[in-house]
């Protein structure tokens, strides 16, 4: 092989396409930009954000995320916390008069139930909650106890 042999690959090197020079060239007349309007002109070219003159959703939304007026807040109790409550059917309230939950009328919560590492659950109670953990099923039950959903 020469170096005057060498020939460049034939789909290397492609013609320019010249736009508005004739109708055979394939882009005449309006050379490929359609019909009248913003995007014919030229300098002609819209953001990506834009909607059209409706306010864009960047606007819309707010900064820093939003408040979701629907949430639903959970509030834990260890069982070990039940144990301070010489009550034998503890409910919410009793729950809320011993402050071991706070809640507002406003805001809608549910009080689950959860066990510790360290379990000092030994007394046979009824316990009335919104939720439980699997474990402190077992736990309350192991002792003879109860646990009932509300």
């Amino acid at each position: 092989m020469n170096l005057n042999e060498i020939k460049s690959n034939k789909n290397l090197k492609r013609n320019k396409t010249r736009r508005g020079k004739g109708v055979g060239s394939g882009f005449g007349k309006t050379a490929g930009r359609g019909m009248n309007g913003q995007k014919c002109r030229s300098g002609g070219n819209i953001p990506n954000w834009f909607e059209g003159g409706q306010m864009p959703i960047h606007r819309r939304l707010p900064r820093k995320g939003f408040t979701n007026i629907f949430r639903k807040v959970n509030q834990t109790v260890s069982l070990n916390e039940l144990v301070e409550i010489n009550e034998n059917i503890i409910d919410i309230k009793i729950m809320k008069d011993a402050e071991l939950i706070s809640f507002s009328k406003k805001k809608k919560f549910s009080v689950k139930i959860l066990a510790n590492k360290e379990n000092k659950f030994d007394k046979k109670k009824i316990i009335k909650a919104n939720k439980f953990s699997k474990k402190a099923v077992e736990l309350i039950e192991k002792v003879g106890g109860k646990a009932e959903v509300v």
